[in-house]
């Protein structure tokens, strides 16, 4: 059965784990294999356990027969040009997981809480030319635009584009 429970900042080591489980496996020839193939588990955790400490970021946990599985940080945007829309900051689940509807929970559960706080549009941001998460948050009502964030990852040159749902 899965279920959904809200993230706290001591969950920031059990989240940061499940982002580089699903980062070895999503983005390979995406960035950089000797990047991914280093990356430790604990990478994100001050980042995640700052966020949620901060009251401005939530967190939901997918759980799994008591296992977390996944999960999604939202919140009030973080772009001024977007300060009045919420954002899905991450959506990650663990590789064995994957394609079986768990995402999608998510992803709708935290545009619900969004919603319930006011934000009726949302944003987010996904490494350009990742082809599953592109025809994923289309299914979910979201619109490529032509916004782009460059940066280098490992060294070489990636980009985020953003995507957007009104409504």
């Amino acid at each position: 059965m899965l279920t959904f429970r809200d993230a706290q900042a001591w969950d920031a080591a059990l989240i940061s784990h499940i982002y580089a489980r699903s980062w070895r496996v999503t983005y390979r020839g995406l960035i950089a294999d000797h990047y991914l193939d280093r990356l430790p588990d604990e990478y994100w955790v001050p980042s995640i356990r700052s966020w949620l400490e901060s009251g401005q970021l939530y967190g939901l946990i997918a759980m799994q027969d008591n296992h977390a599985v996944g999960c999604v940080i939202y919140g009030r945007g973080r772009d001024d040009a977007y300060g009045e829309w919420g954002e899905i900051v991450s959506l990650y689940l663990l590789p064995e997981v994957m394609r079986q509807g768990i995402g999608s929970r998510l992803l709708e559960e935290a545009r619900r809480l969004l919603k319930e706080d006011g934000y009726h549009r949302c944003y987010l941001w996904a490494i350009e030319g990742n082809a599953l998460a592109d025809g994923f948050y289309r299914k979910h009502g979201f619109c490529r635009t032509d916004e782009r964030i460059a940066y280098k990852i490992g060294g070489e040159d990636v980009a985020d584009v953003r995507y957007v749902r009104e409504g």
